[in-house]
């Protein structure tokens, strides 16, 4: 019975202690679909490069639905705006294009990691007592 009762403690406990801040999945997302991105355009092959780019499009389509409830503010039309460019790379009319479009995603990513970054900073200092 005591075990019944630490088991049920356990998980009351689990459920009410704070969660991952949403910013750091966000965050996480974010870099997996920068290394499939890179993929895409390291790609020596025409295929391989419509697969990692769809696979980065996955991957940013995770990344607004994560932004929807999320801490981080002002990233959905950055994100929107990627996305844009990623269905234009997974799906490209040739290879200059595909590594066109996989090269802004690429570099519009690096921005949004960016400012990511200097939300996490802003928030570091703001929880600093």
């Amino acid at each position: 019975m005591k075990n019944v009762y630490l088991l049920f403690f356990s998980l009351l406990f689990l459920s009410f202690s704070s969660p991952k801040n949403d910013c750091d999945l966000v965050y996480s997302t974010a870099s997996y679909a920068l290394n499939h991105a890179k993929s895409a355009l390291k790609a020596n092959n025409f295929d391989h490069q419509k697969y990692y780019s769809g696979k980065a499009l996955e991957s940013y389509e995770k990344l607004s639905k994560l932004l929807e409830g999320s801490q981080c503010e002002g990233l959905t039309e950055n994100v929107q705006d990627i996305i844009a460019d990623a269905v234009k790379a997974a799906d490209p009319a040739d290879w200059d294009r595909g590594r066109y479009y996989s090269k802004k995603v690429i570099n519009s990513t690096q921005d949004l990691i960016t400012k990511l970054d200097s939300q996490a900073e802003v928030a570091g200092v703001e929880s600093t007592p």
